[in-house]
């Protein structure tokens, strides 16, 4: 890498200057979301417990098979209806204390230091796209999505402003996530670095055609050496037949 795009990837104090400092910007999710997740828990995990009633008042056992099945279920429902309370706290969140995004995905909480973070525009899937642009979509609210990326793993997520409590907070968090990847600039060292080893290994696979061809022309040099080597051989002993000939001929 240049001296020139070193200095270009270097941190800035200034712009480090300009990120809040010391705190915590929490996005909770959608109460909306919450709200019918815990709905459909309570109303699942009712069900279950109706059922198990059921049997018990009956007098019937169903096997152990289905009362796993009711365990697995109803301990799914409780997973579910605890996480909506963790994201209502938040779902994403920028910590400009540990300098690190954090968010809340699939009942874990994932962490993105402010050294590997990338953030971008992102996009709905196709079958959301087919829907919005067709007569359905036509009264839904238009959705905004944002890329959190870590730029060293292969997996990125995304979020959109239906996901967070208000548009208003999506885009404040598309804002400063835009930001910290522009000061710390993640992507370009990752980028930079990326063209560095594809360029590392040309020189290698360079170097490695160089060293082949030498082995071969040193192969070929030395068969050459070996087949002189034998034609003198051959011309010696034909000379040596020739001279033991001629002494006979001469007796």
């Amino acid at each position: 890498m240049s001296e020139v795009d070193e200095k270009n990837l270097e941190i800035s104090q200034e712009e480090l200057d300009k990120l809040p400092k010391d705190t915590v910007h929490c996005f909770p999710a959608s109460k909306t979301q919450i709200l019918r997740r815990r709905i459909i828990c309570l109303v699942v995990a009712a069900l279950v417990c109706a059922g198990v009633g059921f049997l018990i008042a009956g007098n019937t056992d169903p096997g152990p098979l289905l009362w796993c099945v009711f365990g697995a279920i109803f301990l799914v429902c409780a997973v579910v209806f605890v996480h909506t309370f963790v994201i209502a706290k938040y779902r994403v969140a920028m910590d400009y204390q540990n300098k690190e995004v954090a968010l809340r995905y699939m009942f874990s909480k994932i962490t993105i230091p402010f050294d590997s973070f990338d953030a971008r525009d992102g996009a709905a899937d196709r079958a959301t796209q087919l829907i919005a642009n067709s007569t359905i979509g036509a009264n839904m609210a238009k959705v905004s999505y944002l890329i959190l990326d870590n730029v060293y793993e292969e997996v990125c997520y995304q979020t959109s402003s239906k996901d967070l409590a208000t548009k208003e907070d999506f885009d404040l968090l598309a804002k400063e996530a835009k930001a910290v990847a522009a000061v710390y600039k993640a992507k370009e060292k990752y980028d930079a670095l990326k063209i560095e080893d594809d360029e590392e290994k040309g020189k290698i696979s360079d170097d490695e055609s160089v060293n082949l061809v030498k082995d071969a022309m040193e192969e070929e040099v030395k068969e050459k050496a070996e087949e002189a080597k034998k034609a003198a051989e051959e011309a010696i002993s034909e000379a040596e037949e020739v001279e033991e000939k001629v002494e006979k001929s001469e007796e």
